[in-house]
């Protein structure tokens, strides 16, 4: 009689990926129920990301050099540049888009995907580091699931910052090591972060400087110049991956001179009294509800975080890790940088240094911060759990922690907003090749956030559309909006040609609130616009 063949166990990294990507769906609750139907499409930024990876998704294997080229503020060129370019995420919502999913499908499904990610590969690296599972899923939670993450749920970038695992843990080798091909993961980890976000990219870099910094003892002493030079092969590694993007915004900041000011800075630098805010159902009503509004980046981690974080620095095993001392270096490091806008001397780094002028809110690098404090936390897990004086009991300790600092975290359930899909009046503008839109009303630059809706309805056509949303606007909106203010008049019909629009797109109950029953009625009357397709609110015209 044969004997019954053993089962494989299920690879422990596996496992974790499964356990964090339910408590990514936890955490999102409940998005994962109808991902295709619930949104936070009332939120300007949310319509702003989905559009974008939808953008990214469709151009990148059709066009792959014409990427920043978007179909946005016609006729201006490298208009993704005004707004996060996301490829990272653009490249993840690909198969979705693909198998025929909407762009609103493909953003729930990239942000939970970003929540997991993040989890998994901050648990891979506490857990290499520490050789305890406990303080990796604890790391891994505290990383993906903190306060600013949970209160930034329209910024897609901000639940993507799994890459920077792979950057400490290939910086750590390089030092311990001085192995090329830790400089060349060193290198593509950097790349793929900062192909997330250009905020990711800044602030990955703020804490490469600080987390090398906090490794000089180690590198000085042995072979500092073969160190030095690895680290310049990361570098380049790293250009060359975004040699692409990185130009694009270059030629944009060269064509437009774009940038982010010193005033934009200081309004929105970080403050002590970030680390006091938290939109959990746990702290905010106790405590926390008094400190909103004093600060734009929320970024309390939260007692379980901080209890732990104390522990590895009082232990002196923990606290003479090398690896604690670089997160510690990188935590106070950014923090620090996140505050300087609000010092004397911020106007001569604004103007000497470049990473200051490529971001509007440091007070956001309070990320790195948390992410520093969830690896240190997670050493404070291992150290407890090498303390304790019950092995059997350990492992159920260890949940009992891990689930705490995920309560501690809870906002959700959520609320979102119902959608049911693009309006496929659309497809009438998705057959014409040559068409150039605008959608009205055009909204006022101090609201020209309202053209959001406008972009995502036209991932349905993809042709140019005159009407706009990103981070920066550029001058020739508002030079269209102060020309097209009495449409359908000949001037506005006249500006219209100029700048090659072929269709009009009305939202009539919107448009008629805003121009009045008189222009209203005279968009039938006028001769130039000949009415192509009626859906409800929606209405086409054909401009001749």
């Amino acid at each position: 009689m044969e004997a019954p063949a053993r089962r494989r166990p299920v690879a422990p990294s596996l496992v974790a990926f499964a356990v964090f990507t339910l408590l990514a769906i936890g955490h999102t609750w409940p998005l994962a129920s109808s991902p295709a139907h619930l949104s936070r499409n009332d939120n300007g930024d949310t319509l702003l990301n989905t559009w974008v990876i939808a953008w990214v998704a469709h151009q990148l294997p059709r066009h792959p050099l014409h990427v920043f080229d978007a179909p946005i503020f016609h006729p201006q060129r490298l208009t993704l540049g005004y707004t996060e370019a996301m490829i990272v995420q653009g490249v993840m919502a690909m198969p979705i888009l693909a198998a025929g999913g909407s762009p609103v499908l493909a953003y729930n499904v990239v942000l939970i995907a970003g929540m997991a990610l993040t989890g998994w590969a901050f648990c891979l690296l506490v857990r290499r580091w520490t050789g305890s599972w406990a303080a990796g899923y604890l790391a891994g939670s505290l990383a993906a699931f903190n306060s600013f993450v949970l209160m930034r749920l329209p910024h897609l970038q901000t639940q993507h910052v799994e890459f920077i695992a792979l950057v400490l843990f290939a910086l750590d080798r390089l030092v311990v090591s001085r192995r090329l091909p830790d400089a060349v993961w060193l290198g593509v980890g950097f790349a793929l972060q900062g192909l997330t976000s250009v905020y990711l990219l800044v602030f990955t870099t703020w804490m490469l400087i600080f987390a090398v910094l906090g490794r000089a003892g180690e590198w000085l002493r042995r072979e500092p110049a073969r160190m030095i030079g690895l680290l310049i092969v990361a570098a380049a590694v790293a250009t060359v991956l975004m040699a692409p993007y990185l130009w694009a915004y270059y030629s944009l900041h060269r064509l437009t001179g774009v940038e982010r000011t010193m005033e934009e800075a200081r309004a929105f630098a970080g403050s002590w009294v970030s680390y006091l805010i938290s939109g959990s159902r746990v702290h905010f009503d106790l405590w926390s509800r008094r400190f909103f509004g004093q600060s734009e980046s929320p970024g309390f981690p939260g007692v379980t975080a901080l209890v732990l974080a104390a522990l590895a620095l009082v232990w002196p095993d923990t606290r003479r890790d090398p690896r604690v001392r670089m997160c510690l270096a990188a935590a106070a490091g950014c923090a620090i940088v996140s505050m300087l806008p609000a010092t004397p001397i911020y106007p001569l780094l604004h103007r000497s240094i470049l990473l200051f002028r490529a971001v509007r809110v440091p007070a956001r690098l309070v990320q790195i911060v948390l992410l520093m404090i969830a690896v240190v936390a997670g050493f404070g897990l291992a150290g407890l759990g090498r303390r304790w004086p019950h092995r059997r009991t350990w492992p159920v300790v260890g949940v009992v922690v891990c689930a705490f600092a995920n309560l501690e975290a809870l906002r959700a359930p959520f609320g979102f907003t119902p959608f049911t899909e693009i309006p496929p009046v659309y497809d009438v503008l998705a057959r014409e090749r040559e068409a150039i839109v605008v959608e009205l009303p055009y909204w006022p630059p101090r609201v020209y956030f309202l053209n959001a809706s406008y972009m995502l309805n036209s991932t349905r056509h993809w042709r140019p559309l005159l009407n706009g949303y990103g981070g920066f606007r550029p001058t020739s909106y508002v030079d269209t909006y102060d020309r097209i203010q009495g449409f359908p008049d000949v001037l506005s019909l006249a500006a219209l040609h100029e700048r090659g629009v072929t269709h009009v797109v009305v939202h009539r109950a919107e448009f008629c609130a805003l121009a009045g029953a008189v222009r209203c009625e005279a968009i039938g009357r006028t001769a130039s616009l000949q009415s192509v397709v009626e859906d409800g609110d929606i209405h086409i015209y054909r401009l001749r």
